[in-house]
């Protein structure tokens, strides 16, 4: 129970600090690193509350298909976003304290979250019967989706490339 314990909150403290440090980065690449970080973590932190098909879920969905969408993305775009010129000091102070209402505002929650007590009708229900009710009926709409944005990936990547002298 103490390394569960344990592993909480170091993937918990390791998703905190990804996040942080991308909503600081200047450099779109590393804050995409980042945010894979905090994905990453998240689903150690799945791991680690025993929700194997959430941390599966969450490896292939986010930190596999939207992150590499992401990383396309940010190769197709122009290199604009360096031009930048850097931020006022009111603009940082504006951030830290919107940053510190919405840590205060998640600190209440769980707070609040822990007082839930579970009924002890609660029963955990297999990963089998958990993916027939999601994509029972869905599944073919959901393979048709992951079809559609491999295409989006690819039509990305030939954009980009026409755009590059030969």
């Amino acid at each position: 129970m103490i390394i569960i314990t344990a592993a909480i909150y170091v993937f918990g403290g390791l998703a905190a600090l990804a996040t942080l440090l991308m909503i600081f980065q200047r450099d779109p690449v590393k804050a995409a690193m980042l945010m894979l970080g905090a994905l990453l973590s998240t689903a150690g932190l799945y791991l680690a509350l025993s929700a194997q098909l959430l941390a599966v879920l969450q490896i292939i969905l986010y930190a596999g298909a939207i992150m590499t969408l992401f990383i396309v993305a940010l190769t197709a775009t122009p290199a604009a976003w360096r031009d930048k010129p850097a931020r006022g000091s009111f603009a940082k102070v504006l951030g830290l304290a919107v940053a510190a209402v919405i840590l205060t505002e998640l600190l209440k929650v769980s707070g609040a979250l822990k007082a839930i007590i579970v009924s002890p009708e609660f029963t955990e229900t297999g990963t089998l019967d958990l993916a027939m009710a999601l994509f029972g009926r869905f599944a073919f709409q959901f393979e048709l989706l992951s079809l559609v944005i491999l295409a989006a990936i690819v039509a990305a990547v030939a954009l980009a490339s026409k755009r590059r002298p030969a």
